[in-house]
């Protein structure tokens, strides 16, 4: 009788079995995005803007925090970055609280015959894809977790990317068969919710980045693993593209719009 759950407790096995609950997980992991010192306010504003087309800050500045971000030049006590709540924590944050998400909705969300389930799902399984494709372009090889944190996994030294490049592929993959096509839904009748072209999209992205150069440990070069060779991801990011050009769901906009 002492050892009865709580009916107010709200465990993964309570908010994972819940649509509606289990909905707020999606609001949880965008907050992360949302920080000041994170993607909002640092990362997409300062992080590596300059380029040969654009220039936030001098090249030649060294002594400003932000034109050290602009420039890729971040040194370890950069003011802009050097905080509790910047791009790098509130990333894995985000990875965290999606990562919880996904093992509950596996476990207790019944996706198989639940759709509204399945939706929440995919959206999480995508925005969790979103952080890490952004992680790599920032930071190279980091740590690929995708399972809640536990004691033993606390410290986790960095992986290859292409690891993660490869889980990200499998997860847009499968969240594709959970997100339904712009306006085929009430969720995705607004660009506030993610819908099915908006994964193929990511994917087909994701797919160009492996295939491509990056820095790596041993110099600049593409991956070596077979799964990751150009022909292969030029046909995922071919197909993916094709696909949402050939669903009629989406547009390009013109030039004025």
């Amino acid at each position: 009788f002492l050892d009865a759950p709580s009916k107010s407790a709200l465990d993964e096995s309570v908010v994972f079995s819940n649509p509606t609950l289990a909905e707020g997980a999606i609001a949880g992991i965008i907050q992360s995005f949302a920080e000041t010192n994170s993607y909002r306010g640092r990362y997409i504003l300062f992080y590596g803007i300059n380029t040969d087309t654009e220039v936030r800050n001098a090249l030649r500045n060294t002594h400003e925090d932000a034109a050290r971000l602009a420039n890729y030049n971040t040194n370890v006590a950069n003011s802009q970055m050097n905080t509790e709540n910047n791009a790098w924590a509130m990333f894995y944050q985000g990875i965290e609280r999606a990562n919880i998400a996904i093992r509950g909705l596996r476990t207790y969300g019944d996706v198989e015959n639940n759709p509204r389930m399945a939706q929440i799902l995919g959206e999480i399984l995508t925005l969790r894809a979103v952080v890490y494709h952004d992680l790599i372009k920032g930071w190279g090889d980091v740590p690929a977790r995708f399972e809640p944190v536990t004691a033993e996994t606390a410290y986790l030294p960095r992986s290859d990317r292409d690891v993660i490049y490869k889980q990200l592929l499998a997860d847009l993959e499968e969240a594709a068969t959970m997100v339904p096509w712009p306006n085929e839904s009430v969720i995705t009748s607004s660009t506030t919710r993610i819908n099915k072209a908006f994964v193929k999209g990511l994917r087909a992205r994701v797919a160009l980045h492996a295939a491509g150069y990056g820095q790596r440990p041993d110099g600049i070069r593409r991956s070596n693993d077979p799964d990751l060779a150009p022909d292969k991801m030029y046909t995922i990011a071919r197909q993916e593209t094709m696909d949402v050009i050939q669903s009629g769901r989406a547009r390009l906009l013109g030039f004025e719009e």
